[in-house]
């Protein structure tokens, strides 16, 4: 059963980091508007997590009960294969081409670091390697060698994990683990130096590792466990409710305290992207049919928007044009650009698993 929902959160998930990414990749950081941005920005990759938690162990789990073992390992595995492969494969392509002929971003690299480069990308490997080679051509690449890495969790969670309490204690080390991260606990081990002027990156690093993300992705699996899909809320309370879960969200993040600690601000960051999924993955909401297409589309948004902000960069800004012409631009050339990297390689690859089921049957 699709959920009307789970469109629109991808919707907002995807809108936010875009938000946040032009406001960095284009330096206005001095803006007035630019701490709206930045923190909203911090709420898009973990709500996009626990879209995963939930939608992932659904998909395993239906698949499995329906098919049994082998069949449903089968088919999850395909479904997910081609859901990412297609867009990201094309995606990646393109971008080196980009990196290669329209940048000096790829000379100054040795054979050896983009060979290193091209393997950790084809492998989604690239951000566990991050200390070594950087976010590479794509910053937006990141956050796939996670959900990847997800998608070989979640089976075997399904499969090996039948208590709860060994999914509470997961959820607890997670924290845990954050917890020593921000308490200096594991700097000596991960070889973090506080002096160090790139030591906010490297916390960031090693606080999205998997291990410090799975707060999120058990979250969504909770929600899937006990939360009802017929819940149906009324439009102006669930407006005024995802408004006020949106503002205690900026307002708490602003907060210094929150702002020093990885924990905390994990914690913060968990609780307004769960009651947002909770408030809105079952609402057909027809106002917001325009992020639900969003939504539609958002996985090749997140894969095209961060090339698109480079090249402007470099060739649309410096020409001075006013700032309401480079954010129709940007809007124009992401919508467009993604809108045909779903329709006919996205939906293509969708296509292309069903021929590929019916060879194995």
């Amino acid at each position: 059963m699709r959920l009307a929902g789970i469109d629109i959160l991808r919707g907002l998930a995807v809108s936010v980091v875009v938000l946040y990414h032009f406001y960095a990749l284009f330096d206005l950081h001095g803006h007035s508007t630019y701490p709206l941005a930045y923190t909203l920005g911090q709420l898009g990759v973990p709500l996009f997590f626990v879209i995963s938690g939930y939608l992932i162990y659904r998909s395993i789990d239906y698949s499995v009960h329906t098919q049994g073992t082998f069949s449903g390992l089968k088919q999850y595995t395909l479904h997910r294969l081609f859901r990412i492969l297609p867009a990201y494969y094309v995606n990646l392509f393109i971008v080196f081409i980009i990196a290669y002929f329209f940048s000096n971003y790829m000379n100054t690299w040795s054979e050896g670091f983009i060979l290193k480069q091209i393997l950790s990308h084809l492998t989604f490997t690239s951000y566990f390697i991050y200390q070594t080679s950087g976010v590479g051509v794509n910053g937006a690449y990141w956050t796939l060698s996670i959900e990847m890495l997800w998608y070989i969790l979640a089976p075997l969670m399904l499969f090996f994990i039948k208590k709860e309490r060994y999914f509470i204690l997961l959820f607890l080390l997670s924290l845990a683990y954050l917890l020593t991260l921000d308490m200096g606990y594991l700097n000596q081990l991960l070889d973090i130096q506080k002096s160090a002027p790139n030591y906010l990156a490297l916390m960031f690093y090693w606080s999205f590792q998997i291990y410090g993300q799975l707060i999120y992705f058990i979250a969504g699996i909770w929600i899937y466990k006990y939360t009802s899909v017929h819940t149906q809320i009324p439009k102006s309370l669930l407006t005024l409710l995802v408004a006020i879960v949106l503002s205690l969200f900026l307002y708490t993040l602003l907060l210094k305290e929150v702002l020093d600690s990885f924990t905390l601000r994990n914690i913060v960051t968990l609780l307004a992207s769960a009651l947002l999924f909770i408030l809105l993955f079952t609402q057909e909401v027809k106002m917001l049919s325009w992020l639900s297409w969003i939504g539609k589309i958002s996985y090749s948004m997140y894969l095209w928007h961060m090339p698109i902000l480079f090249l402007m960069k470099q060739y649309v800004l410096p020409l001075d044009y006013s700032m309401y012409f480079i954010v129709f631009l940007f809007i124009s050339l992401l919508l467009i650009i993604s809108s045909l990297s779903y329709y006919y390689i996205e939906e293509g690859g969708f296509s292309l698993r069903k021929k590929v089921e019916k060879l194995f049957h």
